[in-house]
């Protein structure tokens, strides 16, 4: 019987050494093959660089530069080479201390409490290649140096709110490098290997080694010398002025190609982690973001829409001192003018911007047409919708469809008030008359490249949204603008000799406590020149100047103009015009 159950019992113990050895073999064979190669097997992670950004002159404006993580792996240190400690901290410029402790600590506790091995322990962090070089001289096989990409922006602040900005965690948080991303980012590389059992590769076992491909380079139609002086305009502006904020804008009207876009504060790109360097407040693109009512600058839809349908002429004659005047049966009443006109023809009204001259143009346009055909009108010009500007954070305004106007609407909005703009559109709608009566869509970016050869990738020619105005209404408005920069217009102090500057400017009074205050304005001042042939769109925007009296836009704003302009020319080597013959002379004759 012992015997028996001895046998039974052996018989027992090798018949479950076989089941086991079944389950390994057969049963669980694939799930356990998979986790030995999972063990052995390691993805190494290849950073790319991002790509570059450029501006039209070929400056650098965003660049990843390369660093190094430098750390050590305590458990490949060899025998002795703890005690060279006091090198690693001279090569470092750390203290001993940290080098040592570093060196010592080969466990660690992770979050749940379980110690691990420590296999690798930063010692500094985004150094140079100089420290880098003296750390592989060292010749310290358990020190390493991992290589990596700094986001550096070489400009500091230049074109801050259009170049924008990637975060300490890697994530492009604002401006072009947001909107480019995908072509920016590249592609990251790797290596897929076997380790053995001290995590040292195994190199004939090489399964897969892919390279980084670098993100392509986005080349801006910014101009780095155009957008400086913008920038340098602002900040004396703001020491002068001290207003809430300030835009302005430089473009090429005929092709919507932005020179220069600044806003005012503005954050040096490499510190925009910064609280009090760079808040918020600072890092909002203004130009694109924030609304106001244009005021008078907003006149020339009125004017341009019933010139283009014949409603009116330049000589068109209107009792500017009228405080009320029909419209579909009923008075309406008229807002306030700056100074007393009397009767005007419409010329004077351009020039002298007259609210109550300009009022019963977009009366007559609206009674005439239609008040929908009136809004048509506000949106050929681009108003009330996002013009694809790509900084993102882009807002549309605010315009007010006809069914929900009220008793007033009609006689405000022909004047630029009862809408609501972005410094982007108001731009663009000003470049309409500088580009024959056609709206552009603005561009930032020129082309991009390809990282290695510069060859180009992609290429962003000139777009048209569509026609507001015929060219030959809008060489017609653009002769009774050049009148507004003459003598007796509201801009004479815009005007530059050689080069027939034509534009409109614009003081808007906020609306404070639910009522329009005479305390707080708008200054605006948007002009293109030389007026028969323009080659440049400038629009100056400064919120809540402070001084003595208004802060009329021909006192502030249009010196700003002729500042700017003054350097675009140089800058530019733009020729004056030699000659004012031609379409232009008919139409101020």
């Amino acid at each position: 019987m012992r015997f028996r159950s001895l046998a039974w019992v052996v018989s027992a113990c090798f018949l479950a050494v076989l089941l086991r050895l079944v389950q390994l073999h057969w049963v669980d064979a694939p799930e356990l093959r998979a986790e030995a190669y999972q063990a052995r097997r390691h993805v190494e992670t290849r950073p790319c660089r991002r790509g570059e950004i450029r501006d039209v002159q070929d400056n650098l404006l965003a660049v990843s530069e390369d660093v190094w993580d430098i750390g050590v792996d305590p458990e490949s240190l060899r025998p002795g080479e703890e005690a060279r400690v006091p090198e690693v901290a001279a090569a470092l410029g750390l203290s001993a201390a940290k080098v040592r402790e570093a060196f010592a600590a080969r466990t660690r506790t992770d979050a749940e409490g379980v110690e691990r091995k420590v296999r690798w322990t930063v010692l500094l962090k985004e150094v140079g290649e100089p420290v880098m070089r003296k750390v592989q001289a060292l010749r310290i096989k358990a020190l390493r140096a991992e290589l990596k990409y700094r986001r550096s922006y070489p400009k500091g602040s230049l074109a801050a709110h259009v170049v924008g900005y990637v975060n300490k965690e890697g994530v492009p948080a604002a401006g072009i490098e947001r909107v480019m991303d995908s072509l920016l980012a590249g592609q990251n590389g790797w290596i897929e290997s076997e380790r053995d059992g001290r995590r040292r590769e195994i190199a004939s076992n090489r399964l897969r080694e892919v390279d980084p491909v670098p993100g392509s380079t986005v080349v801006l139609t910014v101009h780095g010398q155009v957008q400086k002086a913008c920038e340098d305009a602002l900040e004396a502006a703001a020491a002068r002025y001290r207003p809430k904020g300030g835009v302005i804008i430089v473009s090429e009207p005929k092709t919507g190609r932005i020179l220069g876009l600044a806003n005012w504060p503005t954050f040096d790109l490499n510190r925009f982690f910064d609280e009090k360097e760079a808040p918020m407040d600072s890092q909002r693109n203004r130009a694109v973001s924030d609304v106001y009512e244009p005021g008078s600058v907003f006149k020339i839809v009125s004017v341009g829409g019933a010139l283009q349908e014949g409603l009116v002429t330049p000589n068109s004659v209107y009792d500017c001192g009228a405080a009320q005047v029909p419209y579909r049966g009923r008075m309406v009443s008229m807002p306030a003018d700056s100074h007393a006109m009397g009767v005007a023809d419409l010329r004077r009204i351009v020039r002298e911007s007259s609210n109550r001259g300009t009022v019963q143009v977009g009366m007559l346009y609206a009674e005439r047409l239609g008040e929908d055909r009136f809004f048509s009108l506000v949106k050929s010009f681009g108003f009330g919708a996002s013009s694809g500007l790509i900084t993102g954070a882009e807002v549309p305004g605010l315009l007010i469809p006809p069914k929900a106007w009220d008793g007033l609407t009609i006689s405000r909005m022909p004047m630029g008030h009862s809408v609501s703009v972005t410094a982007i559109q108001m731009h663009m709608a000003m470049s309409v008359v500088a580009a024959d009566g056609l709206l552009m869509h603005p561009q930032l970016v020129l082309r991009v490249e390809d990282p290695d050869t510069r060859e180009p990738v992609l290429s962003y020619p000139p777009r048209s949204r569509g026609r507001a105005l015929s060219s030959a209404t809008a060489r017609q408005l653009a002769g009774m603008l050049r009148e507004v920069c003459g003598k007796g217009g509201t801009a004479p102090v815009a005007d530059i000799a050689g080069y027939e500057v034509a534009g409109k400017t614009g003081t808007t009074q906020k609306i404070v406590g639910g009522r329009y205050s005479s305390a707080h304005h708008v200054a605006s001042f948007s002009g293109f020149f030389p007026a028969q042939d323009p080659r440049l769109a400038v629009t100056v925007i400064i919120d809540e100047p402070q001084g003595e009296g208004v802060g009329y836009g021909g006192k502030v704003s249009a010196p700003i103009f002729r500042e700017v302009a003054e350097k675009c020319i140089r800058w530019l080597d733009i020729p004056p015009v030699t000659s004012v013959r031609g379409p232009l002379a008919e139409a101020r004759r």
